[in-house]
């Protein structure tokens, strides 16, 4: 190989063999014949000419020649080598999960990401709203691997999805908003005893809340499975209300079989 001198040239050249990512560590690995200072020159100026982008503080991103025009790169290129730059494990989740779960009219406006460990703030990075929840018992044995243009990238899948979306409700445009997701996501969520220990990660609210959901969009038989596995957990279902911050009277409807506080109302025809 011939010798590299400059950045520039090194860019290129791992462009042609398909790898598009890197850290300022590897550049500083490469022990170019110049100063720390020059090198992080040459990086500001093959941000600002669209060579490169850097959706994360030392983490840079080549961009290839069928984004060069709009000088972003679609955070699926390489989410998963971010997480694991951060040492971050992490699920694609909420309304980016639904849109890769069959949720097909689904087009969010961020890249929603659960990880674990300390919290990570949310913003846009490079032209891209990065939305970042935090958990910590991630349950990726119900994710999957979904293949990428750099690898793959682990995503919730959909029963998982479907919880979180009910979960995370403010996330998601809130409870009518998820009820619409979950009558695509229906299609695909099987409540079956393999996801036993799926509902042990949520709290029994977020269940009540989507098997009345699920009830609500006529899901009925989904809503009968969830209702069984629920009962093979042991939690006990106790009343709760639809929508955690509205205020709940004596005076209200509360759902017989889901214990659900009716103390919201739906905009039923967005579902």
């Amino acid at each position: 190989m011939t010798e590299i001198t400059n950045l520039n040239d090194w860019v290129d050249h791992e462009m042609i063999r398909g790898r598009y990512v890197f850290t300022k560590d590897d550049v500083l690995g490469l022990h170019l014949p110049i100063s720390e200072q020059a090198m992080q020159n040459s990086l500001n100026r093959l941000t600002e000419r669209g060579v490169i982008m850097s959706p994360w503080q030392n983490f840079y991103v080549a961009i290839p020649t069928e984004y060069k025009l709009k000088g972003v790169v679609p955070p699926t290129f390489y989410i998963d080598r971010l997480m694991k730059f951060l040492g971050r494990d992490y699920y694609v989740s909420l309304l980016t999960a639904a849109a890769m779960n069959g949720a097909s009219h689904q087009q969010p406006m961020v890249f929603q990401v659960t990880v674990n460990g300390k919290p990570i703030r949310s913003g846009v990075k490079n032209g891209t709203q990065l939305e970042f929840t935090l958990r910590q018992d991630l349950p990726l044995e119900f994710t999957k691997k979904v293949k990428t243009q750099m690898g793959y990238m682990t995503v919730a899948g959909a029963e998982l999805t479907a919880l979180d979306i009910v979960a995370e409700e403010k996330k998601t445009g809130g409870l009518s908003r998820a009820a619409e997701v979950l009558v695509e996501l229906s299609e695909t969520t099987s409540w079956d005893e393999s996801k036993l220990s799926l509902l042990t990660h949520y709290r029994s609210g977020t269940l009540q809340r989507l098997g009345y959901l699920l009830e609500l969009i006529e899901a009925h038989q989904q809503a009968d499975d969830l209702f069984a596995l629920i009962k093979k957990t042991g939690k006990t279902l106790r009343k709760t209300p639809l929508k955690q911050e509205v205020a709940v009277d004596d005076g209200m409807n509360v759902d017989k079989r889901w214990k659900i506080i009716e103390n919201y109302k739906l905009e039923i025809e967005e579902i």
